[in-house]
């Protein structure tokens, strides 16, 4: 049962956006998700069952095709670039960028997003469409030390 216990020891969700909170957790029961890119501890798939059936789907095979290795590329090095700290939003958003060159264009700086009719509405630091459709929306989080909580949510 030692991993109920290591799941036990997690603070609640909400509580990881707190930098405090994050960098303590990070170091005693740390989990597995990239930030900051050395964190080694428990799988997220472990935590939740749709981490578990999200590894499933994406391990299925994909068509090689030049679509397909062009955006494995870019998702290998967003894995490898995004966990880094960055001294502001912009820098975030070029790195960004730099991994997805070629694969997605750069999108609507500020766009108005809502779900549904009847929900609010955000604005959103970028948001990709393709036939008009939203399929990335981008966030730009500020680094610990620089601004309040949400540092990587």
């Amino acid at each position: 049962m030692l991993i109920r216990q290591l799941l036990n020891d997690l603070p609640a969700p909400s509580d990881f956006a707190q930098p405090s909170v994050w960098r303590k957790a990070q170091k005693t029961t740390p989990i597995l998700c990239l930030r900051p890119p050395n964190a080694r501890g428990l799988p997220l798939t472990t935590l939740h069952h749709v981490f578990r059936q999200f590894q499933h789907e994406s391990s299925r095979p994909l068509p090689m095709t030049t679509e397909t290795v062009a955006v494995q590329i870019a998702a290998s090095k967003l894995c490898l670039r995004m966990g880094e700290a960055f001294k502001n939003e912009a820098g975030r958003g070029e790195a960004f960028y730099e991994c997805v060159n070629g694969v997605l264009d750069k999108g609507e700086a500020g766009c108005k997003f809502q779900p549904y009719p009847t929900s609010h509405y955000g604005k959103i630091d970028r948001c990709i469409r393709e036939a008009n459709i939203p399929i990335a929306l981008r966030e730009d989080k500020l680094e610990f030390g620089l601004g309040g909580p949400d540092g990587y949510m």
